[in-house]
C-alpha cells in the first residue's frame, strides 16, 4: 500500500540517517515523478532499497551537507 510520501520520507530516514554515509533523505523527482532521494556519500549507506512505502528510492552521490553561512558560500559563524 502506498503511503504519503511525506510519511515515507519520514520514516526512511529515521531508518537511514544512522548509518554511516548517509546525508539525507529528501522529496524530489525522477521521470516527472515524485521519489525519494538519499543522499550518500562515497560508497556509504549499505543496502538502500529501490522502492519504500510504495515510492521509488533514487541514490544520489556526494559529499556530507554543510551549513552555509550567511554568505552563501559555505562559511559558518
Amino acid at each position: 500500500m502506498k503511503k504519503p510520501i511525506e510519511d515515507a520520507q519520514r520514516r526512511l530516514a529515521e531508518q537511514l540517517l544512522s548509518r554511516k554515509g548517509v546525508s539525507g533523505v529528501a522529496i524530489g523527482a525522477a521521470g516527472g515523478r515524485p521519489c525519494l532521494r538519499v543522499y550518500v556519500s562515497g560508497s556509504g549507506g549499505g543496502k538502500i532499497p529501490s522502492k519504500f512505502d510504495g515510492h521509488p528510492v533514487v541514490v544520489v552521490g556526494g559529499g556530507p551537507f554543510h551549513a552555509l553561512g550567511e554568505s552563501g558560500r559555505g562559511e559558518s559563524r
